[in-house]
């Protein structure tokens, strides 16, 4: 199938997207399209990011809104298991999707990988033509206890644990 060289309307990613051409037109050289154009400007792209603090257990709904062509979601620097509730599945780092397909991606060892890693790591279509056209983004893991997000663990701001009776009191019944 014959690919356009500049992409003119929608094309996916929640009806955002951040091309190549945008960003060239913005002075990103090809070598850099995946960061801040400028040093003392950076902005991330209108694409939707994915923020998270190292070792939140993450989970990316894709959703395949397309119908000729199939489609490649990965995620830079992270993996997840083929089959998400089988033990000892296969991990992998780019897996295909349909039109009309859902995938479940569970991040292996939350955010930033096992190692936690803290940083931008790029997740797109990892098929070249549907990049190109705006189909990527961040996920931008940030380090533990970072204030730009709230924690997910219960010792984020306003976290609050439920009390748990010490002792089992029995319901009174009804008298007839």
């Amino acid at each position: 199938m014959p690919y356009v060289q500049n992409v003119a309307g929608l094309t996916s990613v929640n009806y955002r997207a951040e091309p190549y051409k945008f960003r060239e037109e913005q002075g990103c050289s090809l070598g850099k399209i995946f960061q801040p154009c400028v040093v003392d400007k950076p902005e991330d792209p209108v694409t939707p990011l994915i923020e998270a603090h190292a070792g939140d257990a993450i989970r990316i709904h894709v959703i395949g809104a397309n119908s000729e062509q199939n489609g490649m979601f990965g995620v830079e620097g992270h993996e997840w298991p083929i089959e998400p509730y089988m033990p000892g599945a296969d991990m992998i780092s780019v897996v295909e999707y349909a039109g009309s397909e859902i995938l479940d991606v569970f991040i292996r060892g939350g955010a930033g990988g096992p190692y936690r890693q803290v940083g931008d790591f790029v997740w797109s279509n990892a098929r070249l033509p549907y990049t190109q056209s705006g189909q990527w983004g961040y996920l931008r893991v940030l380090p533990v206890g970072d204030s730009r997000i709230q924690s997910l663990g219960t010792q984020g701001m306003g976290a609050q644990r439920a009390a748990v009776p010490s002792e089992l009191q029995a319901i009174p019944t009804a008298m007839k």
